[in-house]
């Protein structure tokens, strides 16, 4: 599948790995993602049963979705294995352009 522009996809409100994110099913072109925004995918389980197993930089095989973050990920070039308590959906649709300008949830703490 060829990745879309960032700016051409609608995203539901995630976290990873203790982080705001945004989460699409698509693969995102990361030339196309506003400076300061980040992109990493999930990869589906060897099953194949829709649930994400490991978060990596890029991920050719068994792609399960896209996640963009303000802050980089240490370690996704390795590849992070995830288990269910790493990842959490918030019900909520918000447009690149809302995510970028809105409020890390850690800032709106302090």
């Amino acid at each position: 599948m060829i990745p879309i522009n960032a700016d051409e996809t609608s995203y539901e409100r995630f976290e990873i790995l203790g982080r705001d994110a945004l989460f699409t099913n698509l693969r995102i072109d990361r030339k196309s993602l506003p400076d300061g925004l980040y992109a990493y995918d999930l990869r589906d389980s060897d099953e194949l049963d829709g649930t994400p197993s490991e978060l990596k930089s890029f991920v050719m095989v068994n792609h399960w979705g896209t996640v963009v973050t303000r802050e980089p990920i240490d370690g996704a070039d390795e590849g992070i294995v995830l288990d269910e308590n790493d990842y959490n959906y918030l019900g909520e649709d918000m447009t690149l352009e809302e995510f970028a300008n809105s409020v890390p949830k850690m800032e709106q703490i302090m």
